[in-house]
């Protein structure tokens, strides 16, 4: 009887092997990922995240818990990418989409960018740095991001601009320019308009 017990065990040890979840596996990589890591049946899904401070930062490996997600401010940027098949998360890159947002550089923010992937909402985030100078940081993100941006107040990418002290998306080209803020509030004014004249 204890002879056919040991093959059923071996059998139950390599199966179940077989069956978890194999990752990419990097920490703080700057080139090309290539080590692989087999997950614990408590991972799920395999995750990619992706940095640009000053140069390109990639971690990888296996999660729990994970949640796509993209911000582009042109200056810094963060991918959050998840997925839940065998070595899915490889260095594919985002294609275009056909949404354009406006970001700045210095006082200038009328130059143009294209956004990727999931990014389909313009954003515009003003940070406070440490000398109490306002800084306005406009780009892409996906709507995950701008669905819930407190979360940028606790993601630690963005809080090396400063502090946060607003941010606010839009989901149309090219809306987070500050002429057509202006403009949205002129037009808000026209109906009063003759309110205003009859005092």
């Amino acid at each position: 009887m204890a002879l056919q017990i040991i093959p059923v065990l071996l059998f139950t040890v390599f199966f179940s092997e077989a069956l978890t979840l194999m990752c990419y596996d990097c920490i703080r990589a700057d080139s090309e990922c290539l080590n692989t890591e087999n997950c614990t049946s408590q991972d799920e899904q395999c995750s990619s995240i992706t940095t640009y401070i000053k140069g390109m930062s990639k971690n990888k490996g296996c999660t729990a818990v994970c949640s796509n997600e993209s911000v582009n401010v042109v200056q810094i940027g963060m991918t959050s990418k998840c997925c839940d098949s065998d070595l899915c998360n490889n260095d594919a890159q985002d294609s275009p989409n056909k949404m354009m947002c406006y970001y700045c550089t210095d006082k200038n923010c009328s130059n143009t960018l294209g956004c990727k992937g999931d990014e389909r909402q313009c954003i515009t985030v003003t940070a406070e740095s440490d000398e109490n100078t306002t800084t306005t940081f406009k780009g892409c993100a996906s709507k995950s991001v701008c669905d819930n941006t407190e979360l940028l107040q606790q993601q630690q990418l963005l809080q090396l601009i400063g502090k946060i002290k607003s941010a606010s998306c839009c989901g149309e080209n090219l809306c987070n320019s500050v002429q057509s803020l202006t403009q949205g509030a002129v037009l808000l004014l026209v109906p009063m308009l003759p309110v205003l004249f009859s005092i």
